[in-house]
């Protein structure tokens, strides 16, 4: 059944196509490369083709997830679900596209991010093939069967793995061709506010997923497991930075991330208090910015190290 909104016709086909692929979103991909290529960069290697690949093929893989989500979740849908108007799935339920353009787009991102996986291996050797062909995998695996790991309380470990310690440091070994703790260790904090993103998400659709028998973290922890989950997520993120300074592997100006701890405290304060889906929808959106923020800050303090020689 098609949802009547009015003037949905008359909007642009680059509008549809950015609700479809939740084009907001890329940045969280983007940020991960950006700090694997700010630590390459701090290190002396400075390679802008294999960082273009790299941000091409993970902006790519992110773009193909968000559309194959987009047809199972249509697939799977009851006959009365009706998505809000600008969740990335109301696109099939208005019919602005039909599912078989929303498949062909996710296997046309797939194809892009392979092939800039196929200029990264011939560059930096196979190995490149030990990080890409797992994360197109997960990728297109998140909401396809057989896996469907969305629906296994996957999503959040997925998400974690892919956009941290996968991206991160493989932007850091396709500049380099090298691996280091360092890398490791921004990998951390990148992948868990990542995460914490899906996580909020899963928060919000709690009562949903539940009727609907969806298993994720949330539906496992219930609630309040939950809410703990993402402080204690949160912690281990600034913690995966204050240490390392400390320690001597990162570099002081990298504590610039500090500056985002309000929006982390503002974020979990909403969480905490609240359980009406429209308002832990607010947290949700704070969890993206905090993510943008601690990331810029993060990629700021490796370049100002840099500059400065620290």
């Amino acid at each position: 059944m098609l949802i009547d909104v009015p003037h949905s016709a008359q909007r642009s086909a680059l509008s549809i196509w950015l609700q479809a692929t939740r084009a907001k979103s890329l940045a969280i991909s983007s940020i991960s490369v950006m700090a694997g290529g700010a630590l390459a960069v701090y290190s002396g290697n400075f390679r802008w083709l294999p960082l273009l690949l790299a941000w091409i093929g993970a902006v790519a893989v992110q773009a193909g997830t968000n559309l194959t989500n987009v047809y199972y979740n249509y697939k799977g849908a009851s006959a009365d679900h009706h998505p809000e108007p600008q969740a990335s799935a109301a696109v099939l339920q208005l019919g602005l596209l039909t599912p078989a353009q929303i498949r062909r787009a996710s296997l046309a991102c797939f194809g892009a991010s392979v092939a800039a996986g196929a200029a990264l291996t011939w560059m930096c050797g196979w190995t490149i093939l030990l990080i890409g062909v797992p994360g197109a995998c997960a990728g297109y695996f998140y909401a396809a069967p057989p896996l469907k790991l969305a629906y296994k309380a996957m999503g959040v470990i997925t998400v974690f793995i892919f956009m941290g310690p996968v991206m991160v440091m493989g932007t850091f070994f396709a500049m380099t061709l090298t691996t280091s703790l360092a890398a490791f260790t921004i990998s951390i904090p990148v992948g868990m506010l990542a995460a914490g993103i899906m996580h909020i998400n899963d928060l919000r659709d709690y009562e949903g997923d539940l009727q609907h028998r969806k298993r994720t973290l949330t539906t496992l922890l219930g609630r309040q497991g939950s809410r703990v989950l993402l402080a204690s997520m949160d912690a281990i993120a600034y913690s995966a930075v204050v240490g390392p300074v400390v320690a001597g592997v990162l570099p002081w100006p990298t504590l610039l991330v500090l500056g985002s701890l309000p929006h982390a405290l503002s974020q979990l304060r909403l969480v905490f208090r609240e359980t009406d889906p429209k308002l832990v929808h607010r947290a949700w959106g704070r969890s993206i910015q905090l993510h943008m923020e601690f990331g810029g800050l993060l990629i700021a303090g490796l370049l100002i190290s840099k500059l400065f020689r620290y």
